[in-house]
């Protein structure tokens, strides 16, 4: 079998019996690390008069999964289902994470079932799964280009839910979604694993503080006392069969592969210190006596393996039979506590070769009652060291700080010690005291750091750094600037922090925004120019804002077509948010068409639309609706063109949309009512103030139309006035000016069916993609 067969054939016997539980942290402890993440991340609502997290802390809780899959799951966790802006209680907080973890199939099913469930109805649409799952992580693919795998992927999604469902089924209940995932479990797995394995709560690495009883546990350390009844309501184990395409099992696999090497190696590498022990075992080079202890103890790791000469005469004998039966009785009351484990260390060391007799019965004794109990006590050792190997692999970093206080005028210094393990810090008054007595608690995911300038207070020099939390600033110093510095590339680590100014150079600004500017940059290393969008924080008055810039991101780095701006990476720090995108080189639409406002053609136009509504028909695969379609957001990229035939050179122009900032995504049935755009380009339906979905653009785009071909904006009076133009896109019907004279009756058909303002008989994109027009101008 070949290995890629082998890796898929180990895949797709992958069942639910394999993925839990996969670390040791029982639920009791696991409740109360919630508890704890909770407090940190909730905050009181002073207008409800409740405490709980709003959903734009609940984004920091899993930084790294997609704002829109983050929001349904966020929503199916809330009781009042129709407001996303509520608070998440504690009750829900726990009851969705601990389900998670450790709910039943069942249960974890309904959890799963909730998340696609978008309008909260008890019934879920295919379509709606579909697009769910389309923004999980595809597996890498380096041999064709990213657009045309994701439409691959997009047709092997809808092969697997073809597979899944009944396809003359509309809406799905819950009874009938379990029967469905009982039959073929793919899809329910998909979505499992993944958000199992995106929400760091479940990284093994917590301290737990038991607050009710005043007692602690490693959490990392404790046993599991659930085990969850994960079969199918058939009783029957499921299997995942996956696609080419979409990742989370893979990642299940290469990370319970990588945590079970780990374990291995951790182990080996304790057995290999008890082996090389000089104060545990004698390292003479003595021949290997053939018997059944001596081959025990070598199975074990406790003789050393170069041991093959078979001289007698090197044996260093017992001197009689009195060692080994002490050491028989030693063994025979042996237990786990340490003043025995160091008597019997002191035996084994007086006594490591054993007088061989083959007529001894002693031997024999020895080898069926002592090696048990040796090999417990070993075992002991072993387990102490690998428990200390694996305290110290969990932490990242330690040590002490200190906070200036002031206190009755005068600036007092508050010493702390400081741990930092996973994605949280934990606060001691006392480096001594036990791991789980920590007195203050932080999650740091949602969190920014800086390194300050060097203070001189007093007569002393100090160093320090800030961990901007979203409540509040701590300021920690150390009269060492190298400790500073190590506390910080701890914190870059655990936060996966990269810092712009590392990899780019900033140069002159190239356009103005609302929230910020756009400079050009330099890639340090390869010198290549790039678009840096920088929005500053300080602007941003509204959570929503936040929230929508961080969809903003999302949806530059999902988007892989050719007529959409590329993205190339984001960095952000407590006071500003980059995008690093692609830099054209001819400015945006607006700038062309003033430019070259006498020379464009009809079918100069077609081709600028074509490329817009390509790139519209991809976003709205995906739910996406742009909401702010209008020539200054699209950029241009002129492409110098050879025609062999009449070894002439001219220019082709490539489009790319640009500015997510006003976009949403929404499932297929899904409306929203939020009143933005640009006014000249915005759809009737929004300024209705009615519910709306994807025609929005399909409207823009009509209008975008219009203005190529004719240089004028449809519905605008000639005293520019903005409320009789809102009036005139409401109720007045579109007319054509004398320009559209010598244009073809298939562009004006187009126009007349993008400005319908009626949304529900107005064409769809895909319609608009396959006009006449376009098929007349190719």
């Amino acid at each position: 079998m070949k290995k890629n067969e082998k890796e898929k054939d180990f895949i797709e016997n992958i069942s639910f019996d394999d993925i839990r539980p996969i670390d040791n942290i029982d639920k009791e402890s696991f409740t109360l690390h919630l508890k704890e993440i909770f407090k940190d991340l909730s905050e009181t609502d002073k207008k409800n008069k409740g405490i709980g997290i709003h959903y734009n802390r609940f984004l920091d809780l899993i930084p790294d999964c997609p704002v829109f899959i983050t929001s349904k799951f966020f929503k199916s966790l809330l009781k009042e289902k129709n407001n996303i802006k509520s608070l998440l209680t504690l009750n829900e907080f726990l009851t969705g994470l601990i389900t998670l973890k450790f709910g039943t199939y069942e249960e974890v099913a309904k959890l799963i079932f909730n998340i696609f469930d978008f309008d909260q109805s008890g019934s879920i649409k295919t379509d709606d799964i579909k697009l769910l799952i389309s923004f999980l992580p595809l597996n890498e693919n380096n041999e064709k280009p990213e657009y045309l795998y994701q439409m691959e992927s997009l047709n092997e999604l809808d092969q697997i839910i073809k597979d899944t469902f009944n396809k003359e089924t509309i809406n799905i209940k819950f009874n009938d979604f379990l029967n469905y995932i009982d039959q073929k479990s793919n899809i329910f797995l998909m979505v499992y694993c993944y958000l199992y394995f995106i929400i760091p709560l479940f990284d093994k690495d917590i301290i737990i503080k038991h607050q009710e009883t005043n007692q602690s546990v490693e959490a990392h350390l404790s046993p599991s006392s659930v085990q969850s009844n994960f079969t199918s309501t058939s009783g029957k184990r499921l299997v995942f069969s996956p696609n080419s395409s979409f990742s989370p099992i893979t990642i299940l696999r290469s990370k319970k592969r990588k945590n079970s090497s780990n374990e291995k190696e951790i182990k080996t590498n304790i057995l290999d210190k008890l082996v090389n022990n000089e104060s545990l075992f004698k390292k003479n080079k003595l021949v290997e006596p053939d018997t059944p202890i001596t081959k025990s103890l070598k199975a074990m790791g406790v003789l050393p393996i170069e041991l093959k000469s078979h001289n007698t005469e090197v044996y260093e004998t017992s001197g009689n039979s009195t060692n080994y039966k002490s050491l028989l009785a030693n063994s025979n009351t042996q237990k786990s506590d340490n003043s025995n484990i160091e008597e019997l260390k002191a035996q084994i060391k007086k006594s490591t070769i054993i007088e061989c007799s083959k007529e001894s019965s002693n031997v024999d004794i020895f080898s069926s009652m002592a090696e048990r109990e040796l090999k417990k006590s070993v075992e002991q050792i072993a387990l102490d060291d690998f428990e200390s190997v694996i305290e110290k692999e969990i932490i990242k970093h330690e040590g002490e700080l200190f906070m200036f206080k002031e206190v009755d005028g005068s600036l007092c210094i508050n010493y702390f010690y400081l741990t930092l393990i996973g994605q949280s810090i934990y606060f001691y008054k006392d480096k001594l005291l036990k791991r789980e007595d920590y007195y203050e608690f932080n999650y740091l995911p949602g969190s920014f750091f800086r390194e300050n300038t060097q203070e001189d207070i007093g007569s002393n020099y100090f160093y320090s750094f800030s961990i901007i939390f979203p409540k509040e600033v701590k300021q920690f110093y150390h009269k060492e600037k190298e400790e500073i510095k190590i506390w910080i590339k701890h914190l870059r680590e655990v936060l996966s922090y990269k810092d712009l100014f590392d990899f780019y150079y900033l140069g002159e600004t190239i356009g103005k925004g609302e929230f910020g500017v756009i400079k050009a940059g330099f890639d340090k290393k390869t010198n290549e120019k790039v678009a840096i969008k920088i929005l500053n924080k300080a602007k941003i008055k509204k959570p929503e804002q936040l929230i929508s810039m961080r969809l903003e991101i999302d949806i530059m780095k999902h988007s892989k077509h050719p007529n959409i701006v590329k993205f190339i990476a984001n960095y952000e720090n407590s006071e500003f948010i980059f995008i690093v995108m692609e830099l054209l080189n001819s400015g945006n639409l607006t700038q062309y068409l003033e430019k070259n406002k006498t020379s464009i053609n009809e079918k100069m136009a077609a081709n600028i639309c074509k490329q817009i509504a390509e790139a519209l028909l991809y976003l709205h695969k995906y739910g996406i609706i742009h909401r702010d379609i209008k020539p200054d957001n699209i950029l241009v990229k002129k492409k110098n063109v050879k025609d062999d035939l009449n070894k002439n050179t001219s220019d082709i122009i490539e489009l790319k949309l640009v500015d997510f900032g006003l976009s949403k995504i929404l499932g297929n049935t899904e409306t929203t009512k939020d009143a933005v755009g640009t006014i000249a380009y915005i759809a009737p339906e929004i300024l209705r103030r009615r519910s709306y979905n994807f025609k929005v653009d399909v409207w823009s785009l009509g209008v975008l139309i219009y203005h190529i071909l004719s240089g004028e904006i449809p519905f605008m009076p000639v005293n520019l006035d903005l409320e009789v133009m809102i009036i005139n896109i409401c109720k007045e019907d579109i007319k054509f000016s004398k320009k559209f004279e010598k244009i073809s009756s298939e562009a004006i058909d187009l126009i007349k069916r993008c400005l319908e303002k009626n949304a529900d008989k107005r064409i769809s994109i895909e319609e608009v993609v396959n006009h006449n027009w376009f098929k007349s101008n190719k």
